[in-house]
């Protein structure tokens, strides 16, 4: 067994160097022998240190099973509770909920506990960045589904690799997602996280050791994850103390690594087949071909099955159908089955079987498609009630009440936002979904029960039924009814599209005046109307719960603007206002995302010094409001004891302009605002005046001497022509003499252009 003060001042050396170190330099570092060295880290094993040959060079790596939290309090913990963005300098909250204090009571026992009281908060967020996934970028989960297409392709945020993979539990030995943290897009995401190139590369191998030593485990298959060891290296897979992989050949180097849109490293999961090779399918199956018949025939990119579902097991040759498939359906269908042992052991939890992975194809969700589509799925959503009962949403059962919301509407907004959380209320009490965890919480008690998501049962004969007839459709939903001014042919699946407003429209008109009210002296360039399908089905559902919350009646929804960042838009229109993100330049009525009834006011929120300057409009249900307060991290409760509360905060409620919404699903960022400031071409702004009290002149001046003021030096030796020098004179009352940057060198100078670009979202 190693000495702790040993493994503990290793694992400090190797994080104040980036994570790792060579070998024969962590022995110089320690004055040790080579051979000494390789024992202490044998006996301290692969849990504290991944020794890794690459090539000529012995790397060795700082691992650890030390996470932080996802709660924000959880007593007797055993992990680290710390607030991830202040970890990476990033948190921007001026009361942030969760710790900032590294080397709290409670941190200082778990750290202790894992042998590492020595490090210093650096070393320790080194070490944490490269073990605990928690602090990486999301992976996209539209990437991780079915045939991987993810609308936003190279633009989309989050990463494209598999999710397995980075948990260290992929099983496919030919896995079509990637696992290469290191390509130039999965690369950029992680730099942008917070997480250097160094920490990348150390990432990227200890997801590979990861993987290939569940490869082992599970015994010889198909493909390898690492390049087998050369003749003339020793290898080490006999000592399980101590992982050794060789250089796997999907790792670049990176310095080398080009970030530009044609040149890096590309993804390495598996080989491209041959030109002759069946074309890929999608998961889903047609829901034509089930229905009666499919016109596109071999060239539909959907799979072709008689019925709405098919169960498969993987073999070494691929995906092999299951015998007795509507009996497996039918267990799958029951929402308190969790496992069958006829005709073949399943766990619908894990979707395994006792040696291999399980799946289950289906057609498109009923929610996707019209009611005439008869052949769809129709998902069911349950919950647990303490008697072990589980009871569809929005009926009555059990000690819950009849919900507010059903099956529908929960999987409306799971396929909208699958890693997701939803409230809602039953009853008196409100509750909260995650439909990444799929557990109910009550909001007021704590407690929390299970939640399942089964398909409705559809045997053979209820196919045979339904074959060649269609349903009568009713009035379209109001998730899926879009406005009538939105552009049908630029609705993605995932993320938004920015549609121009054509000028000459009503819609242009009615937020151009809005607008001028107060901003006469600036002009629109450009209004962009955003239409993201996901955020609008659920600021759709929002406004029906709260409607009925109100007893029917019609909620106060109205448009105002909020001024931002540039750097903020991307996210804005991607995944909606968040205050955390976006900054929190105003608290004074809580901590929330802050609008405005006039533009004037979110003018003061965007950079001063952009020439064209940004401002979102917004779809806001700001319901019942009341005054808020600094204090605020939702809306007071309407009476005491109660769970009933309003639905926004204001600086006045006779007289509201400023409103404070603290849920994002009250928000829709409908529109952008490029604009500027409204002068005449060829006019510019001369200073004078004293220190204390300067006024300004406009003086039009020829095309060809055309000037633009900057910002005064403190010293020049530039003299203005002649005509430039005379307008001065006589505009000027004071010895302030302004400076001038010509025409041509303003033209030259890409500020204006970068603004601009800033402002242009597609």
């Amino acid at each position: 067994m190693s000495d702790p003060a040993v493994s503990g001042f290793l694992a400090k050396l190797l994080c104040a160097h980036g994570g790792r170190l060579e070998r024969a330099a962590l022995g110089q570092q320690l004055a040790l022998p080579e051979e000494q060295l390789r024992q202490i880290l044998e006996e301290a094993g692969q849990e504290r240190f991944l020794v890794r040959a690459e090539g000529a060079a012995t790397w060795v790596l700082a691992v650890s099973p030390l996470r932080l939290c996802v709660r924000k309090e959880c007593p007797g913990c055993p992990q680290l509770h710390l607030c991830k963005l202040n970890l990476k300098g990033r948190c921007r909250a001026r009361a942030c909920k969760y710790s900032h204090e590294v080397f709290s009571e409670a941190n200082r026992k778990v750290l202790k506990a894992h042998e590492l009281s020595g490090l210093n908060e650096n070393e320790l967020r080194v070490l944490l960045l490269q073990n605990d996934h928690f602090l990486w970028p999301d992976v996209c989960n539209f990437y991780n589904k079915g045939d991987g297409n993810c609308a936003q392709q190279d633009n989309c945020t989050k990463l494209h690799i598999c999710r397995y993979f980075l948990r260290g539990e992929c099983r496919f030995p030919k896995c079509k997602r990637s696992h290469n943290l290191l390509q130039p897009n999965a690369l950029k995401l992680l730099l942008e996280g917070g997480v250097d190139d160094q920490v990348a590369w150390n990432i990227q191998t200890i997801c590979e050791h990861k993987t290939a030593v569940l490869s082992r485990e599970l015994g010889p298959r198909k493909g390898n994850f690492a390049r087998p060891a050369s003749s003339g290296e020793k290898s080490s897979a006999g000592n399980p103390k101590v992982a050794r992989l060789e250089q796997a050949s999907s790792i670049p180097n990176l310095m080398d690594l080009n970030l530009g849109p044609d040149q890096g490293v590309k993804a390495t999961p598996y080989t491209k087949p041959p030109q002759n090779a069946e074309k890929e399918k999608s998961d889903e199956i047609c829901l034509f071909y089930v229905w009666r018949f499919c016109k596109n025939k071999t060239n539909c990119n959907m799979i072709h099955y008689d019925m709405p579902y098919r169960w498969q097991v993987q073999t070494a040759n691929g995906w092999k159908d299951l015998p007795r498939r509507e009996e497996i359906e039918k267990a799958y269908s029951d929402p308190s089955i969790t496992s069958i042992s006829d005709p073949e052991y399943i766990d619908f939890s894990t979707m395994t079987t006792s040696m291999s992975h399980v799946r289950r194809l289906s057609t498109p969700s009923s929610v996707t498609k019209p009611p005439k589509f008869v052949m769809t799925t129709k998902w069911l959503w349950y919950w647990k009630n303490d008697l072990g009962q589980w009871t569809e949403y929005g009926t009555q059962g059990g000690q819950l009440q009849e919900s507010s919301l059903g099956s529908d509407d929960l999987e409306n907004l799971f396929l909208a936002v699958p890693e997701g959380s939803v409230q809602f209320k039953a009853g008196s009490q409100q509750y909260e979904i995650s439909f990444k965890d799929m557990k109910q919480r009550n909001l007021q008690y704590q407690t929390q029960r299970e939640v399942r998501r089964r398909p409705k049962f559809v045997s053979s004969e209820d196919v045979k039924t339904k074959k060649g007839h269609t349903n009568q459709a009713p009035a379209s939903t109001p998730f899926t009814d879009y406005p009538n001014t939105w552009d049908k042919s630029a609705l993605p699946a995932i993320g938004y599209k920015a549609v121009e407003v054509i000028k000459t429209s009503p819609e242009y008109t009615k937020i151009e005046t809005l607008f001028q009210k107060t901003m006469s002296n600036y002009a629109i360039d450009k209004l962009k109307r955003i239409q993201n399908p996901s955020l609008w089905q659920i600021f759709q559902w929002q406004k029906e719960q709260m409607k009925k919350k109100n007893g029917g009646k019609t909620v106060d929804e109205r448009l105002l603007f909020h001024g931002t960042n540039p750097s903020s838009l991307e996210a804005i229109c991607s995944d909606n206002f968040d205050w955390r993100i976006c900054g929190t330049n105003g608290t004074a009525y809580g901590k929330g995302s802050y609008f405005a009834r006039d533009a004037s006011y979110s003018h003061h929120y965007c950079p001063r010094d952009a020439k064209v300057k940004a401002m979102f409009v917004a779809q806001v249900l700001v319901g019942d409001f009341v005054v808020g307060n600094a204090a605020y991290t939702r809306p007071p409760e309407k009476s005491s004891g109660m769970i009933n509360c309003y639905d926004s905060c204001v600086n006045d409620v006779a007289d509201p302009s400023i409103f404070v919404i603290f849920e994002k699903p009250q928000i829709y960022p409908a529109y952008l605002i490029c604009y500027r400031e409204d002068r005449p071409s060829g006019y510019v702004t001369i200073a004078r005046g004293t220190t204390s009290r300067r006024s300004s002149t406009q003086v039009y001046l020829q095309q060809q001497h055309l000037w633009v003021p900057s910002s005064p030096p403190a010293a020049t030796n530039y003299v203005p022509p002649v005509s430039v020098a005379t307008a001065t004179a006589r505009a000027a009352t004071s010895t302030f003499t302004p400076t001038y940057l010509p025409r041509q060198m303003a033209a030259n100078n890409n500020n204006n252009k970068e603004e601009e670009k800033k402002c242009v979202i597609s």
